[in-house]
């Protein structure tokens, strides 16, 4: 089918419920997460890290009334100490500020025009820079090398112990979220970080219940959605994650891996995905590619960096809500995707943060590119 066939408007304004809470996002284009850098930061006075800024609020109005059907909140790392940046929102039960109304406000911004809202916890794991802390927990003492113009320190694994008291974090995060009005969460399970670190293979060098095997590097965030669950019922509450497809790295997380772990996470009470790719070493959803996956058709055709990876994970799913991230820029491509069942949802991140109205311009046909104006990726290797 040509895009020039199908009608953004049509296609993309249909509304889809997420099946165990029967929450129904509004259309099917969603905010990926994407850090804010709007929040409070003081390396003298802890204490007062990472309280949402007036500026956070005033970005989700505009992304509410730019028209998209789910905004999803960037990093909240659950560790004042362990943070990917400065100027993120934190959640951290040590903080002396009330939580749930510092976020409060955001998250009522976000609901105000009907948009469904799913704030993510992150934990960076070894991806922190060391002037934050040079000392990073991880899932094991293998040292990321400097990319993206930082440095990063030596992490010491997490102990069994350690790892209970993150899971008690997350969940934590998640019931003041529910409190202060969200839908749910959505787990930042890729890029590099804490969760990502846990699966693969590259990264998790453990030789207790937590390594080795897919199983035993799964454990970790599997642990951790029944927990959330516990505390949040996942048939109220929405738990997403923002999966990657898989590392584009040797030794890291394979597609076919993936597929496992996805359809364990939908099995454990996952009820949305939103599909990216790479860590830090390997930003994939930057566009900084190699070669090869440069130069693929669907980059060029379809607009979509990750989009046959996505459709071939939707298949392996009987419920959850798929969506997949990074180089939507066309109307027709995303109707397109959409419509023929290819995915469920498109996922929007530089676009919003360059013109938070670009939704309600795609819904209107005014989003077109042709193949060359779509701007080529690197060709460099990483």
């Amino acid at each position: 089918m040509s895009p020039q066939n199908i009608s953004p408007v049509s296609a993309l304004a249909q509304p889809i419920t997420l099946k165990l809470s029967g929450k129904v996002i509004p259309n099917r284009l969603y905010r990926t997460p994407l850090s804010e850098y709007a929040s409070s930061y003081d390396e003298n006075n802890i204490e007062s890290t990472g309280r949402p800024l007036p500026r956070y609020v005033e970005l989700y109005q505009e992304l509410a009334d730019g028209g998209a059907g789910l905004i999803c909140f960037g990093n909240i790392p659950v560790d004042r100490n362990s943070l990917e940046n400065y100027n993120n929102a934190v959640l951290d039960p040590r903080n002396p500020w009330d939580p749930v109304e510092a976020f409060r406000p955001a998250i009522k911004a976000a609901k105000s025009r009907g948009a469904l809202c799913l704030p993510q916890l992150q934990y960076p794991g070894r991806q922190v820079p060391d002037f934050i802390n040079p000392h990073p927990k991880s899932s094991s003492d293998v040292q990321l090398e400097p990319c993206l113009n930082k440095t990063y320190g030596k992490p010491t694994p997490l102990s069994k112990a350690e790892i209970k008291e993150l899971i008690g974090r997350y969940v934590w995060a998640a019931g003041v979220l529910a409190e202060a009005g969200a839908d749910g969460i959505i787990l930042h399970a890729c890029h590099g970080y804490i969760i990502n670190q846990f699966l693969s293979p590259k990264t998790n060098k453990r030789t207790d219940e937590y390594g080795g095997s897919l199983e035993n590097r799964a454990r970790f965030v599997l642990e951790l959605v029944n927990a959330i669950k516990a505390k949040c019922p996942s048939r109220r509450f929405v738990i997403a994650a923002k999966l990657s497809c898989h590392d584009f790295m040797e030794g890291g997380q394979s597609f076919a891996e993936q597929c496992v772990v996805i359809k364990w996470l939908e099995e454990a009470g996952v009820d949305f995905f939103d599909i990216s790719g790479g860590t830090y070493a390997t930003p994939a959803w930057r566009g900084n590619i190699m070669t090869e996956l440069a130069e693929r058709p669907s980059r060029k055709e379809r607009g979509s960096y990750f989009i046959e990876w996505a459709q071939e994970l939707k298949k392996v799913l009987s419920r959850a809500v798929i969506g997949t991230t990074g180089g939507w820029r066309d109307s027709h491509r995303m109707a397109e995707a959409v419509a023929k069942g290819d995915i469920d949802m498109c996922g929007l991140g530089r676009p919003l943060r360059e013109d938070p109205y670009f939704v309600n311009k795609a819904m209107r046909e005014e989003v077109r590119f042709s193949e060359c104006d779509i701007p080529d990726v690197p060709k460099s290797k990483l």
